[in-house]
């Protein structure tokens, strides 16, 4: 029982609303999920899902460009990343996912189960909630996962089968939810009216169910969102507490240095490296350890030559004082040495974030940082910070001048090293940490892309770290996995629970609704089938009737004629007027003895004793039979008789030929009797496939027609489309009804269309095996003139160009092979051929392409082109011939077929040759 729409426009605008409605339900649902497109209840589902039942495939596109429109909005808004394809094949593979779901439980609906409020049986509405309600939604869930694990880092493949899972479930409940509410809603509002029982139940049962899941799912998660916020809380201030552990022990190691260099009257090189590399060696964060020594900007000379002599002449000061009055505080030793070789000779002073930690108050009293840097020493990049404690002179200790200062203890504190030793003893990999320098918006540090998305403020938290002068900025997301992972398996079971109760309660009602449906259909059909019952008696009692009155009509006319020219005998003694009589009672005898057989055929088709026999026949022979009859009665009536056939040679069926002759006489019989003029003509065009033949024969004429309300008529046995028409043409009514059943019992078909005062036309199909021609004379063909062919063959698949290269060395032609329609084309141009055998699906240029081109410079006569193809539906080889092709080889090739055509191209070449 198909769906019909009130109209038109009724059909159009549900078609649109449903296309909005899937996205915006989408866009709604998405306040309860989990995870992005992990939702607890997805009611687009059920829109797919109503959508490809009411327009099957035709609902496609509105679910790929909704689906599409509501992922890319999801995870891109209104951006456009055309420069990163992996995004744009992510939310394409997830709408294909979506779109093959629906096309699947949608066509399971249309071709085998129905609409579910109408349901044919009990077990149908089962199928429907365990095949179309639950299991087609894995294909979504799984194809639409794997796509985002694929492309999108938010999503780990670890966590694939639990988001499966949920997405699983979310669909499932949105069908068995929303399925039958959406069904009630069209048919109020769109559809003509379907036979809906018990609309209110339906409506609140699943209004109580959908408003019941969203609510228990709903709070559920929200009860694990808050958890996962308290545990986002503890775990910053835990994260802001090593932070500053770690970077006072930074300061420290600085200080410490500064302290034990404060302690030595003088130290050289050899010293400071030993005190550099303890320090190092406790604080692996430490990059780097230096000592600048402070000098007036007059000592620059000075300074050099120290450097000079310590490196000789391999160092230099670098960097200018920012201002004249500024001193210098030059890199004289640094450790590790090697790596840092290019920082000695540097002047501290040159730059505007040392100088301003330098000049801090604060530095006599404790370490200054700088704010981040970037170590140009490493690859990549890495970041740090550098820290800065004073060494003053032996003798003005107690001064807290920086005059007094004579040098700098500086590290240089790799931040990743620093932060990751910190993160470790952590749960960071829950979160999305980042750290930035004071305000700057890129961060110096973070566990994930930053730039990826923006977070909601409900899970996003931020806290500030203040030491030695600077301040950081920490930021912590919770991670969406994260908030799926609590009591993930507790959410499972949740939505399982749910969607066994949802499952449960909607097989319960639509069993409700089929039982109240079956039993209004059983009293309508009992209704339907006395009344049925009473016309049948009605009808047989009228046939009867009109049956015995037309035999009696039918079997007095012929009998009539043979008594009274039987008795008319005796009164003459003529030859010639006794052969007129003895003609007449022949002719009155046969159609006498063709009522008799009607009659027994009909009685034996009715007992079910009429035998149909297989045999081999050939069917050009029995084409030219009813050529041959049909002409001449034609003729005699004056009418045009034509024969239409693409049986151009022997061709051997296996079936009942006399049954088959029956048919064909009777319907060309009938078309000749009821046309006063123009013409009948009769059709037949066989294709061929794998294993047997399909025949069909149609017979045309240009008659009284029949009505269109007499049409199922026609076929009825004793009566004819006009009770008139007997009376007029004669006949008993059983013609056509005995081929009908004689069709039937062959597995063929027999139709009728008709107009009346225009002609009427009988279509009569069936299928015939291959028949055996192993007794007739195998086919000869003159080998010399075959083997004087010049042939070009286009044919691109490797294994038919074996094929027809064996077939044509087999007749010793010369050919030549190309594998596409453009090639032969240009091996035309170059060379002449007597026949080219050309495929029709090719790459490049195919054969229809091809040839078209060809047709351009050559006709017919002059290049003779054969379609060597796999097409051979009739519709196929008018088209080949209307495109300019000679003739028609179909494949599976025929060695014999293929010897038939060569044959008649070499008689034509010879022929023209001579000529």
């Amino acid at each position: 029982m198909q769906v019909q729409f009130r109209s038109p426009i009724h059909n159009i605008a549900a078609y649109a609303l449903l296309t909005l409605g899937y996205f915006g339900f989408g866009k709604l649902f998405t306040l309860f999920a989990f995870q992005d497109q992990v939702l607890p209840i997805w009611l687009p589902a059920g829109i797919a899902l109503v959508g490809c039942f009411l327009w099957g495939w035709r609902f496609a596109p509105a679910i790929f460009c909704a689906s599409v429109l509501f992922n890319w909005t999801t995870y891109f808004g209104l951006q456009s990343p055309l420069n990163n394809y992996g995004e744009v094949l992510q939310v394409m593979i997830v709408a294909f996912g979506a779109l093959l779901q629906g096309l699947i439980g949608g066509y399971l609906m249309r071709l085998w189960l129905g609409d579910p409020l109408l349901m044919r049986s009990r077990k149908y509405i089962a199928y429907y909630v365990l095949l179309v309600g639950i299991s087609v939604n894995l294909v979504s869930a799984n194809i639409g996962m794997l796509s985002l694990s694929l492309f999108n880092p938010l999503y780990a493949f670890s966590q694939h089968w639990q988001n499966v899972i949920a997405w699983w479930l979310g669909d499932s409940l949105g069908i068995l939810i929303f399925t039958p509410l959406l069904l009630m809603l069209l048919n109020i509002t769109v559809f003509t009216k379907r036979p809906y029982q018990h609309k209110r139940i339906m409506f609140a049962t699943c209004a109580i169910l959908f408003m019941s899941v969203t609510a228990t799912t709903y709070l559920y998660n929200l009860g694990n969102l808050n958890a996962a916020k308290r545990e986002a809380q503890r775990e910053i201030n835990i994260i802001e507490n090593l932070v500053l552990r770690h970077v006072n022990l930074s300061m420290l190691a600085v200080q410490g240095m500064a302290a034990k260099l404060q302690s030595l009257p003088e130290f050289n090189h050899a010293q400071f490296n030993q005190i550099a590399e303890q320090q190092r060696q406790r604080y692996p964060f430490l990059f780097a350890l230096s000592w600048g020594q402070r000098a007036h900007q007059s000592q620059a000379q000075q300074v050099q030559a120290e450097l000079d002599k310590l490196y000789r002449n391999e160092v230099s000061i670098q960097g200018a004082p920012l201002s004249p009055t500024d001193p210098l505080v030059i890199v004289k030793y640094v450790s590790p040495q090697a790596e840092n070789f290019s920082s000695l000779g540097f002047n501290i002073y040159s730059r505007a974030n040392r100088k301003v930690a330098l000049e801090d108050p604060e530095i006599i009293l404790q370490p200054r940082a700088t704010n981040i840097v970037k170590l140009i020493q490493t690859t990549p990049a890495k970041s740090a910070y550098v820290l800065f404690s004073p060494v003053f002179e032996q003798s003005n200790i107690q001064q807290d001048s920086h005059a007094a200062i004579t040098g700098y203890a500086i590290g240089v504190v790799q931040t990743d090293v620093l932060l990751n030793s910190v993160l470790k003893t952590t749960l960071a990999s829950n979160y999305d940490l980042a750290f930035f320098d004071g305000n700057s918006d890129t961060p110096f540090y973070s566990n994930h892309n930053a730039q990826l998305r923006p977070y909601s403020t409900n899970t996003h938290y931020s806290t500030q770290i203040q030491f030695a002068g600077q301040m950081w900025r920490l930021t912590l997301a919770i991670k969406d996995s994260y908030i799926s992972e609590l009591n993930h398996q507790q959410t499972i079971w949740l939505l399982t629970l749910q969607l066994s109760i949802c499952a449960l309660i909607t097989f319960i009602v639509l069993l409700y609704n089929y039982q109240n449906n079956a039993l209004n259909h059983l009293v309508a059909q009992r209704t339907e089938s006395l009344n049925l019952a009473l016309q049948d008696a009605q009808q047989a009692n009228q046939a009867k009737s009109r049956f015995l009155a037309n035999m009696s009509h039918e079997i007095r006319t012929p009998l009539n004629a043979v008594i009274g020219f039987a008795s008319l005998t005796r009164t003459t003694e003529s030859p010639s007027t006794l052969q007129g009589y003895i003609d007449n009672i022949n002719m009155a005898a046969k159609t006498l003895l063709d009522l008799v057989n009607d009659i027994l055929d009909i009685t034996k088709i009715e007992s079910n004793k009429l035998q149909i026999e297989q045999h081999s026949f050939n069917l050009q022979e029995l084409l030219k039979r009813l050529d041959s009859l049909f002409a001449v009665s034609a003729a005699e009536k004056g009418l045009n008789w034509k024969l239409h056939t693409n049986v151009e040679h022997a061709l051997w069926l296996k079936g009942d030929e006399l049954r088959i002759e029956q048919i064909l006489i009777n319907l060309c019989s009938n078309a000749i009797k009821f046309t006063e003029s123009g013409q009948v003509s009769l059709h037949c065009e066989i294709s061929e496939s794998a294993a047997d033949y399909r025949v069909q024969f149609t017979v045309v004429d240009t008659g009284i027609g029949i009505e269109t309300n007499q049409l199922e008529q026609v076929f009825a046995p004793f009566s004819q489309a006009d009770s008139s028409t007997s009376r007029r043409f004669g006949g008993t009514g059983l013609g056509l009804t005995i081929c009908k059943e004689l069709s039937d019992l062959m597995s063929g078909s027999l139709t009728v269309e008709s107009t009346p005062n225009v002609g009427s036309q009988f279509c009569f199909s069936l299928r015939c095996p291959f028949g055996d021609a192993s007794n007739t004379p195998s086919q000869h063909y003159d080998l010399a003139q075959i083997k004087n062919l010049n042939i070009l063959v286009a044919e691109d698949n490797p294994v038919n160009q074996i094929v027809i290269k064996s077939m044509l060395a087999s007749f010793e032609v010369t050919y030549q092979l190309v594998s596409n329609g453009q090639q032969a084309v240009a091996r035309v141009q170059e060379s002449q051929f007597d026949l080219i055998l050309m495929d029709c699906q090719m790459p490049v240029l195919d054969g229809y392409q091809a040839t078209s081109t060809l047709r351009q410079t050559y006709d017919h006569d002059t290049l003779p082109i054969v379609a060597l193809t796999a097409d051979v539906m009739p519709e196929d080889k008018a088209y080949a011939i209307a495109i300019g092709f000679n003739g028609h080889l179909a494949k599976p090739l025929d060695r014999d077929k293929l010897g038939a055509c060569l044959d008649h191209y070499a008689k034509l070449c010879s022929k023209n040759s001579s000529g």
